[in-house]
């Protein structure tokens, strides 16, 4: 009996039977309709956010001084090792899913459970933060042009007990997930009476759920109002399509490199190069403190991945797009760096006001009038950043469903938008949820763990391909196999274990839950034991 647990769990999909079982599929399927520059875009919306708006500034100023240069490149470094590992497995196996994909054809069933229930939190929590920084971002703009929102529609409740809160997000979700089984179960034909108590024990978890909720609702003082109507926005777009996805995308992506080029262009002219003295205030150790913490910003180009199943060309465009946008964001990252410890004294980049270090070296050499842009940018950018994540989340909960591992309603694809409608709106409620009423705080943290977590798998299931199946076409090739994707998963273990220990508990609870789930449900429901 162990043994044949043990052979269950680790149960691969080679990648002839991924491709095969994907091209035949039932039903309604995503649209084959992006090109090699929506994978840029989607790479550029992903990485170019809240890291050069904000992070910058903050890490030259508090970690690394002016050496935050080397900091963004030995960042960049560990993030190119991957994405090479990223681009050989995607040519390989052009399905959505991504990490959790490329782990079910190299390490087996049960971690690829692991890797896919660790990215939805990663892109839950992400999203969240992500979707709490443009809410302050636009009240900031608002609060410049006279305008200022009441306190309890302008930040998330502080006084709201979480557990709460998590108690009915997770008996809400355990009730849509057993109601949406039961209907599922014998088609249109199953009556009432067949399946009546999965039914009931779905709708009773749902009535629990609005309890807690109601209960939940006593303690409410305030919501993160634009946060809430940011993430509905951006989920009512990528039901629509991806199409509507792509062109919104190429539209945040061309504002904020058009503010960041200006800002480049501008500023270069402006250096001074004593405040380059001392380049490294801090030591080395300051610069790979400040890689660390830099490293944040290119978190993301991992979604990029998911687009696989909705590329023209996956085997080509997928891997042009992903190393493309790493190679152009961090030399704009570099650039960005130089100019503003060179303008401005990286003492003055942070402290008050540090939140917006690109919009301080503007007013420092007396561009006080392009500011603005600053902030319509990084708007642009951090709105780019939500669609991705968002975007990324959904597909990787369809590829999960289409594989039996969680509720098959989250495969479900829509026969007029060619969308999962169903994973899109549901995880799309949980985040807005999340961002309108929990203070995220040291949580996104969980995002770094969970997106390095997978990093070491995608790195290690290269070199696991590469001697399971030599003599599959690999539409790219990992350069400097095998150094590169061990170097890739050893420098993203390195930077897993500089995170805090309470970062680590509470990823080891999550994962904890998820073993609980696999062996509850997803073991016996998965599409290989039936």
């Amino acid at each position: 009996m162990k043994q044949s647990i043990w052979g269950e769990m680790f149960r691969r999909k080679s990648v002839e039977v991924i491709k095969a079982q994907s091209e035949e599929e039932k039903g309604p399927r995503l649209k084959r309709v992006l090109t090699a520059r929506d994978v840029f875009n989607h790479g550029v919306a992903a990485i170019i956010g809240t890291g050069i708006f904000v992070l910058t500034g903050v890490a030259a100023a508090n970690t690394a001084g002016p050496g935050i240069l080397l900091s963004f490149v030995l960042a960049g470094l560990a993030c190119a090792f991957v994405s090479f590992a990223y681009a050989e497995q995607a040519s390989m196996i052009p399905v959505s899913g991504s990490a959790y994909t490329y782990a079910y054809a190299t390490m087996g069933e049960f971690l690829a459970w692991l890797i896919g229930w660790d990215l939805l939190l990663e892109y839950a929590v992400g999203a969240s933060a992500v979707a709490s920084g443009w809410s302050a971002y636009l009240q900031n703009i608002l609060m410049g042009l006279g305008y200022q929102l009441p306190a309890y529609l302008s930040v998330a409740p502080t006084t709201l007990p979480l557990g709460h809160v998590g108690l009915t997000l997770a008996l809400l979700l355990c009730g849509i997930f057993v109601t949406a089984r039961s209907f599922s179960k014998g088609g249109e034909n199953a009556s009432f009476k067949t399946n009546w108590p999965s039914r009931l024990l779905g709708f009773g978890l749902i009535g629990v759920a609005v309890a807690f909720g109601l209960d939940t609702y006593g303690h409410l003082t305030s919501v993160d109002l634009p946060a809430v109507l940011i993430v509905t926005f951006i989920n009512f777009w990528l039901i629509k399509g991806v199409s509507h996805t792509a062109k919104m995308t190429s539209i945040f992506v061309v504002v904020k490199l058009a503010v960041v080029i200006f800002f480049i262009a501008v500023g270069a002219f402006h250096i001074d190069t004593t405040n380059y003295s001392p380049f490294l205030p801090f030591g080395w150790s300051g610069v790979l403190a400040g890689a660390g913490v830099v490293f944040f910003a290119f978190i993301g180009f991992d979604a990029v991945t998911t687009l696989s199943e909705e590329c023209k060309d996956p085997q080509k465009d997928v891997p042009k797009g992903v190393i493309g946008s790493l190679v152009v964001c961090t030399l704009l990252y570099v650039l960005v760096a130089a100019i503003m410890t060179g303008a401005v004294s990286y003492t003055l980049l942070g402290g008050a006001g540090e939140g917006a270090p690109m919009a301080k070296v503007l007013d420092h050499i007396g561009l006080n009038w392009a500011s603005p842009l600053v902030s319509v940018g990084a708007i642009a950018g951090i709105t780019s950043v939500l669609i991705v994540l968002l975007f990324g989340q959904s597909r990787i909960m369809m590829r999960m469903a289409k594989d039996g591992l969680v509720s098959p309603v989250f495969g479900k694809v829509s026969p007029r938008f060619h969308t999962p409608v169903w994973s899109i709106a549901i995880w799309g409620v949980i985040v807005a949820l999340s961002a309108g009423l929990v203070p995220i705080g040291e949580l996104a943290e969980l995002t770094s763990i969970g997106t390095l977590f997978a990093f070491v798998i995608v790195s290690l299931g290269v070199i696991v391909l590469r001697r399971t199946e030599p003599d599959r076409h690999r539409g790219f090739k990992c350069p400097g196999y095998p150094y590169v994707p061990i170097l890739g998963a050893l420098l993203s273990f390195i930077l897993m274990l500089s995170l805090p220990g309470i970062t680590w508990l509470r990823f080891v609870g999550w994962m904890a839950i998820g073993i609980v789930v696999y062996f509850a449900y997803s073991r016996s429901h998965s599409r290989l034991t039936r």
